[in-house]
C-alpha cells in the first residue's frame, strides 16, 4: 500500500528528530546535520534545485558559514562542512553517492565529495514532498529549529537562509512557573544591564531565559534561568555574551561594532552581573554548558 503524503511527512519528521549528532561530554552536541538539512530545504524553497541531486561543491561555502554562525561548539579545528554532508547518510532519508566505497562511520574525503560524480540525494518520496508542498517545507523547518535552537535565534537563521516566508507557529508550551520564578529571582530586571520597565502595572521587556537551552535538554529549573532584556537575551543565546566562573560578564572577541548601537554590549565586558540572583544562584553546570557550547570566546 502506497504511503500518503501525510504519512511520508510524519515519518520524515520522526527520522529528523532521531538523527544521531556527534556529541562529547565537554562540548555537547554539534548542530551541523540540522544546519545541513535547513540549507537543503532552503535551496529547494529558493528554486536553486531542479532535481534530487545536491553537490557538495555547490553548498560547501554556505554550509561553512552556517556552522560557524549557528553550529554551537566553537571549534579550533574549523567548521568541517564535509562531516554533516558525509554522515547524514546514517539517516534513512539521505543517500550519498561517491566513487570510492566508505564504511558507514567514515567521513568521506573532501576530494571525493568534490568529485563531479559524487552527490547527495533525499529519498525520492521525501524529495517530491518537500519540493511540491509549501506546508511540508514549513513543517520541516519548524521542526528542525524548535528541536535544536532557542526561539531567539530562529529569525536570524531564517533570514540567513531566505526562509522567512515559511512559518508555522508551533511553539512549545512554556512553563509559566519557571518564568515567574526566574523573573522574581532577578527582581524583574535584566541581570546584565539592570533594565527594568513597567507598562500598565506589568513588568515588560524582560525574558526568563534558559542558560542551558531547553532544546539542549536544559530544565525549566530556577538554577537554569536568568532574566534578560530582549537585546541581551539575543546576545546571550547568540554567544556574544557569556558569564565566567567569577560571575563576570564577558563579550566575545569576534564581536565588533562600528556604530554606537553596539556600545551597550561592549561596555558590559568585565562587569559583574548588574542584578545578582535573589534566592538561588545559576548552577555552575549550566553556565559551564553555555561557555562550552554557545559563548564564542575571548
Amino acid at each position: 500500500m502506497e504511503s500518503t503524503p501525510e504519512l511520508i511527512l510524519e515519518r520524515f519528521l520522526a527520522e529528523i528528530c532521531s538523527m544521531k549528532l556527534h556529541s562529547s561530554r565537554n562540548l555537547g552536541a554539534a548542530l551541523k546535520k540540522p544546519l545541513l538539512l535547513l540549507l537543503l530545504v532552503s535551496r529547494i524553497e529558493n528554486g536553486k534545485v531542479a532535481e534530487n541531486r545536491f553537490d557538495f561543491s555547490d553548498i560547501r561555502r554556505e554550509l561553512d558559514t552556517l556552522i560557524r554562525c549557528f553550529g554551537g561548539r566553537p571549534s579550533r579545528s574549523g567548521s568541517k562542512p564535509e562531516q554533516p554532508f558525509s554522515h547524514l547518510r546514517s539517516s534513512p532519508f539521505w543517500t550519498l553517492r561517491t566513487q570510492k566505497r566508505y564504511d558507514s562511520g567514515q567521513t568521506v574525503l573532501i576530494s571525493d565529495l568534490m568529485d563531479p560524480a559524487s552527490y547527495g540525494a533525499f529519498e525520492p518520496a521525501v524529495f517530491r514532498l518537500i519540493r511540491d508542498s509549501d506546508t511540508a517545507r514549513a513543517r520541516v523547518i519548524d521542526t528542525v529549529l524548535n528541536e535544536w535552537w532557542p526561539e531567539t535565534l530562529h529569525p536570524d537563521i531564517r533570514e540567513e537562509l531566505g526562509l522567512d516566508r515559511l512559518v508555522i507557529t508551533r511553539r512549545r508550551r512554556r512553563d509559566q512557573q519557571f518564568t515567574v520564578d526566574v523573573l522574581e529571582n532577578f527582581r524583574y530586571s535584566c541581570a546584565m544591564c539592570g533594565f527594568h520597565a513597567v507598562l500598565n502595572g506589568q513588568a515588560t521587556g524582560i525574558d526568563a531565559a534558559h542558560v542551558r537551552w531547553h532544546s539542549a535538554d536544559g530544565p525549566d529549573a530556577l538554577e537554569n534561568g536568568i532574566a534578560l532584556c530582549k537585546l541581551h537575551h539575543w546576545a546571550f543565546d547568540k554567544g556574544i555574551l557569556g558569564i565566567d566562573e567569577s560571575n563576570v560578564i564577558r563579550v566575545a572577541g569576534a564581536f565588533v561594532t562600528q556604530v554606537e548601537g553596539g556600545l551597550p554590549l561592549e561596555s558590559l565586558a568585565g562587569c559583574p552581573l548588574a542584578i545578582p540572583p535573589r534566592s538561588k544562584a545559576i548552577a555552575e553546570e549550566f553556565l559551564d554548558w553555555h561557555r562550552s557550547n554557545v559563548y564564542l570566546g575571548a
